[in-house]
């Protein structure tokens, strides 16, 4: 054994600080792994000297009875001495008597010498004990250490110490690397039941969108399930800021890998330009699936439900299903008393504030509300100020949530308001070492400070509401939690001085992703920002640049964030707007395209060019003619730009196309497919091309007879080309060596919260 093994093996594991019932957890875990059969707990209180029993059979195939009973310690260095066993030796003895103790291992969390262990033995074998095993942590860590599989199980162990302690250095940097913020919340995890959930979705699926409302953990679970297939299967992992990064490290040749894409479809609020990336390489992530490659999607709930009607049929199935989705904010009480003791023990609240709400904890715990991250600010004596009245104020500060952040945010200081709106501006990655010009200047300004004493802010507030990141080389402050990006919104929307100045002062990107304007059609998460600050919006606007991926986020703000009184005012201020090209794909259908919507706006209110109208008509005639896109013909707003003869000319074009060309094409697609490739991606063209006509051809029997008639052809096709699949195996899932967590339930006996305040 080398020399670092022998440290590693020693070293102080924390297992002090996992409170006595997730310490009986953890034991009941390692000895189902030691004995290969099942561990029940039984109830404190009413568990006569046995935190669990087993059943196993010894070597002569006679069936062995055992007990384990556990001492925990939340004192850090306390060694066992042999007197810690009187305790237990009267219900050992009733053990004997009963036959349940012929095997009997005392664990407790303390260290354990060799001669102490040696004498308790000693005295459990007076009393009749066949195999007495006295273990302790150093015994504990040995088991966690040479076992990937009891870490899966009990994923809080990852952060109970150096994580180089229990894997081998380059999985651990790796490791690290992978999990940046979210290694601080690993000593406090708690497998629940979306954990056991996801881990069963990707085992069957290799495909799981994690969903819900924000400071539910959505990217915590997926920080924990790339790192257990880090450490189980040395997976190749990379986590990717949405689509559009996932693209760079795709590689259709490789499939030993998993792909973590944190707010997959945007981050407070949807970004189309995500969208259209998922809407390409929707074919590719089938590909990859059947490959062996594995997706971990986070999403909050509003967002996916925006997103989800635009992929349309590009959609993956099993997302369009629900089948591979994970609603991760629905935990069972039990689960949050855990992980509210975990973060009352592990926060920087003084044992007397504690002490004080203990009595209301469990009644606290029943609440939907208390989700993982109002659990950590509830250990964070920096966000408690405001509750004093017991137990009402605990009870609002789980129901109302953001009233009591914004509150919170208003009562700091007004540098450090100033540095927590500056990291607003900066979308969360504000650069430590340079500040922007612009932004500082706007908000030193605003707030009336000075650079210096928000720089001083800054530092202030680390470690609690901001945090450090890093990117490659460059280090930006962060918010420690995105919701605290939604309270600086709720902050500025409420205040027109500061909004005025936001409008001036905010980057064009920040402002075409982040703001909708009074009036429009309300988005979650949004700045607001007020008809009265309405001239400067339309000013900024007009400041957009003529390059196809701005000309997208501008047409998309002027079809579903502005009221349509100020879409006028803005084509009429700047009608070659509407003349500008964005950027394209062939995936995306005319009927979706924000270009070819807001000149069907311009239409409606008597604006468009009649030159920009022709080449829109055009456009779409010749789409729908040879490129087989006619997804407008179902949308009234873009047919009234069509003129009647440039109507007839088209239905005749496609009535006629559907009689003579439609059969030829599907037998190319026939000819041309790939049976190990997404089958129905490769005949969609032709399939939507019908989909699309059914609204044209039910008025005459004879079209509609034809269209049945192809669309069986179709589906004739895409039969044969699955027959000629190949035989070999699809890739398994790594998860599939991933054992499922056993839930534990507490039902009566010792609260969970009897030593919170130790």
């Amino acid at each position: 054994m080398s020399t670092s093994e022998v440290q590693a093996y020693h070293v102080d594991f924390a297992l002090h600080t996992l409170g006595w019932k997730a310490f009986q957890d953890l034991c009941a875990q390692v000895m189902e792994e030691e004995l290969k059969t099942t561990v029940s707990v039984y109830r404190e209180a009413q568990d006569g000297g046995q935190d669990a029993v087993f059943i196993a059979k010894s070597p002569d195939q006679l069936v062995v009875v055992g007990s384990v009973q556990c001492k925990f310690s939340s004192k850090r260095d306390q060694r066992l001495r042999p007197s810690d066993i009187t305790s237990e030796l009267d219900n050992v003895k009733e053990l004997i008597t009963k036959k349940m103790a012929t095997v009997y291992y005392f664990i407790t969390s303390m260290g354990v010498d060799a001669g102490v262990a040696r004498e308790v033995r000693e005295k459990l074998s007076v009393l009749g004990v066949m195999e007495p095993h006295v273990v302790g942590r150093e015994w504990l860590l040995g088991k966690i250490r040479g076992s990937p599989r009891l870490r899966a199980l009990v994923p809080r162990v990852y952060g109970l110490g150096d994580l180089s302690t229990i894997l081998d250095e380059r999985c651990a940097a790796q490791t690290l690397a992978l999990l940046g913020d979210h290694h601080k919340a690993l000593n406090v995890y708690v497998p629940t039941a979306p954990h056991r959930a996801a881990v069963d979705i990707l085992r069957k699926h290799k495909l799981v969108l994690l969903l819900g409302s924000p400071a539910t953990g959505k990217s915590t679970l997926a920080a924990i399930l790339a790192m257990m297939a880090v450490d189980k299967n040395e997976v190749q992992v990379f986590k990717c800021d949405g689509p559009i990064e996932l693209k760079q490290h795709w590689n259709p040749h490789d499939n030993k890998r998993l792909f973590w894409v944190d707010d997959a479809f945007g981050s407070n609020l949807l970004m189309p330009e995500y969208v259209n990336a998922w809407i390409e390489f929707m074919p590719k992530l089938k590909t990859a699936l059947d490959h062996g490659c594995h997706f971990i999607l986070t999403s909050r709930t509003h967002i996916w439900m925006d997103a989800k009607p635009r992929l349309g049929s590009r959609n993956h199935p099993l997302l369009d299903s629900g089948a591979a989705v994970v609603k991760v904010g629905n935990l069972k009480p039990s689960e949050r008393e855990q992980i509210l003791y975990n973060h009352l023990k592990a926060g920087t609240q003084p044992p007397g504030w504690v002490a004080r709400i203990k009595e209301h904890l469990p009644q606290l715990s029943t609440q939907d509300g208390l989700l993982p991250e109002l659990a950590r600010r509830l250990g964070d004596k920096d966000y408690t100020e405001h509750i004093r009245k017991l137990p009402d104020d605990l009870m609002r500060f789980i129901a109302h949530p953001q009233e009591f952040l914004v509150q919170t945010f208003l009562e700091l200081s007004v540098e450090q308001q100033a540095a927590l709106t500056l990291v607003f501006l900066t979308r969360s990655r504000l650069q430590i070492n340079v500040l922007p010009e612009g932004e500082t200047s706007l908000v030193t300004t605003s707030y009336g400070v000075s650079k210096a004493q928000m720089t001083q802010a800054l530092q202030q507030l680390a470690g609690s509401f901001i945090l450090r990141r890093s990117d490659g080389d460059k280090e930006y402050w962060a918010f420690w939690h995105p919701t605290f990006a939604d309270a600086i919104s709720a902050i500025l929307s409420k205040r027109p001085d500061l909004i005025d100045v936001y409008v001036r002062g905010a980057g064009l990107d920040i402002l075409l992703t982040e703001v909708i304007c009074e009036g429009a059609a309300p988005v979650r998460d949004a700045v607001v920002v007020p008809l009265s600050s309405s001239d400067a919006l339309v000013d900024r606007l007009l400041e957009t640049p003529d390059e196809e991926s701005a000309n997208n986020q501008l047409f998309e703000f002027l079809n579903r964030r502005l009221p349509k009184e100020l879409v006028r005012k803005v084509l009429e201020r700047a009608p070659d707007l509407l003349g500008r090209q964005s950027k394209r794909s062939r995936w995306i259908h005319f009927r979706r395209r924000e270009d070819i919507q807001l000149r069907a706006t311009a239409h409606e209110m008597g604006v468009l060019d009649e030159e920009v109208r022709s080449t829109t008509v055009t456009m779409l005639q010749d789409g729908a003619l040879y490129s087989l896109d006619a997804s407008f013909i179902q949308d009234d707003r873009i047919l009234a730009m069509f003129r009647p003869s440039e109507l007839m000319y088209l239905t005749a074009g496609l009535l006629a196309k559907l009689d003579s060309e439609i059969s030829r094409k599907i037998s190319d697609c026939r000819e041309d497919a790939d049976p190990d490739s997404d089958i129905d991606s490769q005949f969609e063209e032709v399939s939507d091309f019908l989909d699309h006509l059914k609204y044209l051809v039910e008025a005459n029997d004879v079209f509609e007879e034809k269209h049945g008639e192809l669309t069986a052809e179709l589906e004739q096709s895409k039969r044969d080309v699955e027959a000629e699949k190949s035989n070999e195996e699809e890739e398994g899932s790594f998860f599939s060596s991933v054992p499922q967590a056993v839930q534990r339930e507490q039902h009566g006996g010792r609260s969970i919260f009897s030593d919170v305040d130790e």
